[in-house]
């Protein structure tokens, strides 16, 4: 089994003037990370709002990011949901694409208890089969301690974890008591601040914002590490510092969306109703921003630009709609794609039905409805019976 390691960007997201996601910034940002040498990307996570898009639109920045990355670095999706079923839903989609692993944290918004965390993330690691990245995020989710983390990576498909509590005791605990369970367990940070100390307790990479937005930073860490320059890799963990520290002064993510932005990413406009006075916040941070990364820049990599420059790129695919299939992906193989269903239907092969989009002809007179598959106007009507009944059931 591959499992991914090293520098992976967790991708912030771009969205248009229509507040969707920007299929071009999405396009440009993967190009620009893998310029920059990263090993991995991870889109739909919580620094890029996915709980701000459906699921339909989660599963659309997943096809962007596969498509225009074409096996070039891991692609490692977030898969977290407030309940074990989108999860799942998300990991096997993340399969279907041929993504390297999913990204899972403890369910949010509700406070669980410690057993109903843990059987959230064994429930998902179960149901699905594809390498799955636990993810302590204690901010914004319910904790994954270092004690689950033990029990769980005996699962054959859970192989790493990203710990972003930024505790470093927590990151020494994981370290030694998953290694006794499973030796080949990836733990990788998501604290930007203390990427390098954990290199040298055994960690084995990042999954971090900050490695999108200042990639030669990050990579240059893990690389000079590797080679054993141990004075570079602190040199650059330390010239990374303000830079966090400045782009955690506003409400998060926005700090580092300004900072991406300046890489020549157009990262649109806010999800959330900023009032003036954060606005004008937000101006003055970008302006302090562009001074200071132009010169860490500048004194590290003398060679490269803070904005760079991209070929043009254009949109592949169609928006989501509400229910977002991509018309080559089906559920079963005699699917027919009508839309009438959540593919329950047709699993034992027993009901074919033909949408409109389908439909050749119509005759009343023979009670016939001609599409991929003949069914009796009898049955159709059926159908939409219980379709209309089930619309208003979820009402």
């Amino acid at each position: 089994m591959h499992i991914p390691k090293g520098t992976v960007v967790a991708m912030l997201t771009p969205f248009d003037d229509k507040g969707r996601v920007s299929e071009v910034e999405v396009r440009k940002m993967i190009n620009f990370f893998i310029a920059k040498g990263v090993d991995g990307i991870f889109p739909v996570a919580s620094c890029g709002e996915y709980t701000h898009i459906d699921m339909a639109e989660r599963k659309f920045l997943i096809d962007v990011v596969v498509d225009e990355a074409r096996g070039r670095v891991d692609i490692i999706p977030g898969s977290g949901a407030t309940c074990y079923k989108q999860s799942i839903e998300m990991a096997n989609y993340a399969k279907e694409k041929g993504c390297s692993g999913v990204v899972l944290h403890g369910p949010y918004f509700f406070q669980n208890t410690q057993e109903v965390v843990e059987g959230h993330l064994r429930k998902v690691a179960e149901s699905v089969d594809i390498p799955i990245f636990l993810y302590n995020i204690p901010f914004f989710a319910n904790e994954v301690t270092p004690a689950m983390a033990e029990r769980l990576c005996s699962l054959p498909n859970v192989v790493g974890i990203k710990e972003s509590s930024g505790n470093m005791i927590n990151v020494m605990n994981i370290l030694e008591m998953t290694k006794k369970i499973n030796p080949n367990f990836r733990v990788m940070l998501g604290a930007e601040e203390i990427f390098l100390p954990s290199l040298m307790m055994g960690a084995q990479g990042c999954m971090t914002a900050s490695t999108g937005v200042l990639p030669e930073f990050v990579v240059g860490i893990y690389r000079a590490f590797m080679d054993g320059n141990i004075n570079l890799a602190y040199n650059l963990q330390m010239a990374m510092l303000p830079i966090i520290r400045e782009m955690k002064t506003v409400n998060f993510p926005q700090g580092f969306k300004e900072a991406q932005s300046l890489r020549g990413i157009d990262m649109g406009i806010p999800k959330m109703n900023y009032p003036t006075a954060a606005l004008a916040k937000i101006a003055d941070l970008k302006e302090r921003l562009k001074l200071l990364m132009g010169s860490v820049l500048n004194t590290y990599f003398p060679n490269e630009e803070l904005k760079f420059n991209f070929d043009s790129k254009m949109a592949k695919l169609g928006y989501p709609g509400p229910s977002y299939e991509p018309a080559n992906i089906k559920k079963y193989n005699d699917c027919t794609m009508c839309g009438m269903c959540d593919g329950d239907r047709c699993k034992n092969g027993s009901q074919k039905v033909a949408g409109s989009a389908e439909m050749q002809s119509f005759s009343s007179g023979s009670q016939t409805i001609m599409g991929n598959g003949d069914i009796s106007k009898e049955e159709l009507d059926r159908i939409v019976s219980e379709v209309v009944k089930k619309v208003i059931s979820n009402r």
